[in-house]
């Protein structure tokens, strides 16, 4: 049976995990205030010096706004270890990004593969990203030509149909 620190361990990695998801929803409806809400007020963010270093919820304004030339954008997370240390602790996420853009009447697919080397902190109960280095491990960008639509389309705000499920979010 868990003791009580290792029940307490794992309703923290979920607390981190949870903020790690709720930053790709972020940037991926275009939700700038959620996108905040993830970053202690004092947070940085490095995403390279081609990119982003500054202010963690600086890169947020910035993602979102350079998000609204793209004609659509997803980014996924996957194989997130997190390490705790009381009231820190260390992440490594995998991250995968795909966006569609249209330049000169052609459209194009842009990948991108990633990690977040993400610090976080818990400060008066809450966890918050303290520091995000991110290492961009490949990108690609290519022209593609779109499949027929399926299903119900997607809105990058919050017409979005998650927004009407996801009501603590909302």
């Amino acid at each position: 049976m868990a003791n009580e620190a290792e029940i307490q361990a794992l309703v923290d990695k979920q607390a981190i995990k949870d903020l790690i998801y709720t930053y790709c929803r972020a940037v991926d409806r275009l939700d700038v205030p959620l996108g905040h809400s993830i970053w202690h007020e004092d947070g940085y963010a490095d995403y390279g010096p081609g990119y982003y270093q500054g202010p963690g919820r600086g890169v947020i304004d910035t993602i979102c706004q350079h998000h609204l030339g793209l004609l659509s954008h997803s980014h996924q997370v996957a194989n997130i270890l997190i390490e705790l240390d009381d009231d820190d602790a260390g992440s490594e996420s995998y991250v995968a990004g795909s966006m569609r853009m249209e330049r000169e009447g052609k459209l194009y697919h842009i990948g991108v593969w990633g990690r977040y080397l993400d610090r976080w902190q818990r400060r008066e109960g809450r966890w918050g990203l303290l520091h995000r280095v991110v290492v961009f491990d490949h990108q690609e960008l290519r022209e593609t030509e779109e499949m027929p639509g399926h299903g119900i389309p997607p809105a990058r705000d919050r017409s979005d149909p998650s927004y009407r499920i996801l009501v603590k979010r909302s």
